[in-house]
């Protein structure tokens, strides 16, 4: 399980000695830790997709427990059913975090309606290829899953999504709006950001020592855009081969560093 207390378990020596290495790529070294260790006892007991899905939602359950112990020591957030702004960028998602989502959606939808999604799907990743989230705020890009400013897939949401705070709804306006300008007053100082840190910090561990443990697993623990690995998943749905699915098949939706930002290829 994860500590009540946050930071308290023994951190390894790299960690120790680079902290600010940690603190800027918004890392919380026990939050990995403690999903690592405990990711790696779930899949000892099994590694097919129905435990896959089981582990997100364990790592899910466990990390958004911890940020309910901490979030009244912090800044409040004015985030609220509706706020969509910031539901405009690339997500990072682990292959049980997609497994998760996918098994939220065959359970909510019928087959006409699955048909439907996988094919507006496919239409939305080839406007969102090879694009940053910086390009996708510029575009006006949203999520996939969201309708009517509401996400149709809450309660499955990704690490990801689940770790974005704001103290200020007008701040992730103005940047989905006019996102240069934005981000320019807060380079010069004159604007001060209002994404919460904390939270952002502990699901980014989770999903980071969820990713590790499947690495240590041998296991699929890349990274992939949420979008892009949807519509290969449904397209094996489709055709029935969704447990022949391997990580080359996934490769199109990789997460890579292009000039300073993440983008996936183009379909």
């Amino acid at each position: 399980m994860l500590p009540k207390t946050w930071g308290s378990r023994r951190l390894k020596g790299s960690v120790k000695s680079n902290p600010q290495k940690w603190i800027k790529n918004l890392i919380e070294p026990a939050t990995l830790e403690a999903i690592f260790c405990d990711s790696k006892a779930q899949l000892a007991r099994g590694k097919d997709q129905s435990h896959l899905v089981e582990i997100a939602d364990a790592v899910i359950n466990e990390t958004d427990a911890l940020w309910a112990d901490l979030k009244s020591e912090q800044p409040s957030y004015a985030c609220h059913k509706g706020c969509s702004w910031c539901c405009h960028q690339n997500v990072s998602v682990t292959w049980p975090e997609l497994l998760k989502v996918l098994s939220y959606i065959l359970k909510m939808k019928n087959a006409k309606s699955i048909l439907s999604l996988a094919k507006r799907i496919k239409i939305h990743s080839q406007k969102v290829a090879g694009k940053s989230s910086n390009h996708r705020f510029d575009k006006k890009l949203a999520c996939v899953f969201l309708k009517g400013n509401r996400c149709t897939i809450h309660s499955a949401r990704p690490l990801q999504c689940r770790g974005g705070f704001s103290e200020e709804e007008q701040y992730c306006r103005d940047l989905l709006e006019n996102r240069t300008v934005t981000q320019s007053t807060i380079r010069n100082r004159t604007r001060i950001g209002k994404y919460l840190v904390i939270p952002k910090m502990i699901y980014n561990s989770a999903q980071l020592g969820l990713s590790q443990a499947l690495d240590d697993e041998n296991l699929d623990g890349n990274i992939y855009e949420l979008t892009a690995a949807m519509t290969i998943l449904m397209e094996h749905v489709k055709k029935k081969r969704l447990n022949e699915i391997t990580a080359d098949d996934l490769a199109p939706a990789l997460l890579r560093k292009s000039k300073g930002e993440y983008v996936t290829r183009n379909f």
